[in-house]
Parts: C-alpha cells; sequence; structure tokens
C-alpha cells in the first residue's frame, strides 16, 4: 500500500486512519510502504560543454590575476583597476553560468526557443573566456616588455567593460 504525502492516509485493506512514518495498519496489521519516486537525472548535452567552459575560464582567471599580482604593487592604480575588473568578470561569469544550467535543467522537452537561448548563453560564456585570454595576453605581453604604453591594457579595459555591460543589459 502506498501512502502519498499530500493526502489523508487511509488503509486500502481496512480503511482504518494511518499516521505518518507508520509501517503496519493499526487495525489490520498489512504492511504500508510508501513509493519513492524514482529520481531519474538525466544528463544534457550541454553539460560537459558547461563544465569545460568554466573549468577553462576558472584556470584563465586565476592565471590573469597571478600576473596580476607579478605587475603591480597593490597600491597602485592600475592593480587595482584590474583586480576589480576581474572581480566583475567573475561575478557576472558564475550568473551567467549558474542561469545557463538553471535553463538547461528546467529544459526537459528542449524546446527550440530554449535551445537558442541556451545557444546564446554558451556564446556569452565563452566571450567571457576570450577576453580573459586576451587579458592574459596583454599581461604577459606587459610583463615581458616592461613597456610604459598602457594602450592596449586600456582598451581591453575596455573591451571587458563593454562585455560586462553588455551582459547586464542582456
Amino acid at each position: 500500500m502506498t501512502i502519498e504525502d499530500n493526502h489523508n492516509h487511509f488503509c486500502i485493506y481496512c480503511g482504518a486512519r494511518l499516521v505518518e512514518n507508520q509501517h503496519f495498519c493499526s487495525q489490520c496489521g498489512k504492511e504500508v510502504y510508501r513509493d519513492v519516486p524514482e529520481v531519474v537525472q538525466t544528463v544534457s548535452k550541454y553539460d560537459e560543454e558547461l563544465s569545460k567552459i568554466e573549468q577553462e575560464y576558472n584556470l584563465k582567471q586565476s592565471r590573469a590575476r597571478e600576473l596580476v599580482e607579478k605587475l603591480f604593487d597593490p597600491s597602485h592604480m592600475a592593480y587595482n583597476k584590474f583586480t576589480s575588473s576581474i572581480k566583475k568578470s567573475n561575478q557576472l561569469f558564475n550568473n551567467q553560468l549558474d542561469v545557463t544550467r538553471k535553463m538547461v535543467e528546467l529544459d526537459t522537452d528542449e524546446n527550440e526557443f530554449v535551445e537558442r537561448e541556451i545557444e546564446n548563453k554558451i556564446e556569452t560564456l565563452n566571450a567571457f573566456v576570450d577576453k580573459m585570454e586576451d587579458l592574459i595576453n596583454e599581461l604577459v605581453i606587459q610583463l615581458s616588455s616592461n613597456k610604459k604604453d598602457n594602450d592596449d591594457i586600456n582598451n581591453l579595459f575596455n573591451d571587458m567593460d563593454d562585455l560586462i555591460h553588455s551582459v547586464k543589459d542582456y
């Protein structure tokens, strides 16, 4: 016999009222059991891709932080600007990743419209990875050349800010 959690519980054999967590009917002695719904966790075609993007982003942002630490003194204005930009990027990336995973989880019918939106989110996540790679490259160039011209880095900041603002608007 099965007891549903949101219903009045009565023995299907004798009609006696059942108490929650009761294993046997107090009237007729028949066994009472609960069906535990089988939860089938389906693996989405996006799960592996999202995990790879997350891992790649985390490695790149960690590398970018290391380079910022090597290049700038914590009291330097550029240090604060870089760390702030990386922090904003991380927050937005993680937010977008969470939203994308939730969309994937809820898209059990593989709705075409939702699928396109998931693909758009994945493009956005990849854009974060690409910008972090660009930041690393500029920091490596800056570190290896010790050049004083910050135009490339400032352009990269502007690109990252544009990406962050476009995601916020999205």
